[in-house]
């Protein structure tokens, strides 16, 4: 989670969304840095609200964090724990199918390997508090940089962190309409993010 006050930007680090290179490019700018562990990191909307927004100095700060494809956000959880350093460790995923994966996540109580939570859970506000301000697609990255770019009054570029093994994953037809439908909320974020900027103004694409 990063604030820069100068930008006005409020910067939530969703997992499995690039977040270590947004980390690397904007955080020697901010005035707030939470890194490390994940629970500062990966701060939710709503625990931001809470708890940060109230002691910041007065000036408008927008809230900011990028989503994406939900079943590539699961696909990118699933090879992130097959890698060999989770080997025989509890969340690991080496020795599951992607159908294994998903059908525990679906679970009301999953697996530790499958315990990944939400986009939707992270980009819940508090009741009665308005959304994130701004949501841009993993995929549309270019459209984030454009938009960071103009709000810290520099051209941003972002390295390549954390890639996690490349292996292909497909799902039985009727398990990927089950996930579909038990994420209608995460492809309804999805749908309606940020895709490109122009200036102040943002086109929404769907």
């Amino acid at each position: 989670m990063l604030v820069s006050m100068k930008a006005g930007i409020a910067y939530l680090a969703m997992p499995k969304t690039g977040s270590t290179a947004i980390e690397t490019a904007l955080a020697p700018e901010c005035d707030i840095v939470m890194s490390g562990h994940p629970n500062l990191k990966h701060m939710r909307l709503r625990r931001f609200e809470r708890q940060i927004r109230p002691i910041l100095p007065p000036g408008d700060v927008a809230t900011l964090a990028v989503i994406r494809e939900p079943l590539q956000w699961l696909g990118s959880w699933y090879r992130y724990r097959a890698r060999p350093q989770l080997q025989g460790q509890r969340n690991s995923t080496s020795d599951l199918s992607f159908d294994a994966f998903v059908e525990a996540w679906l679970q009301d109580d999953p697996p530790s390997y499958a315990r990944v939570g939400r986009p939707a859970e992270f980009l819940e506000p508090p009741h009665s508090s308005p959304g994130i301000d701004h949501l841009f697609r993993y995929d549309a990255f270019d459209a984030l940089a454009e938009f960071l770019s103009q709000r810290f009054g520099r051209p941003l570029a972002f390295e390549t962190f954390n890639v996690s093994p490349a292996m292909e994953l497909a799902l039985s037809p009727a398990l990927r309409r089950e996930t579909i439908d038990r994420m209608a909320v995460e492809y309804t974020l999805y749908e309606g993010a940020l895709c490109r900027s122009r200036d102040a103004s943002i086109d929404r694409l769907t």
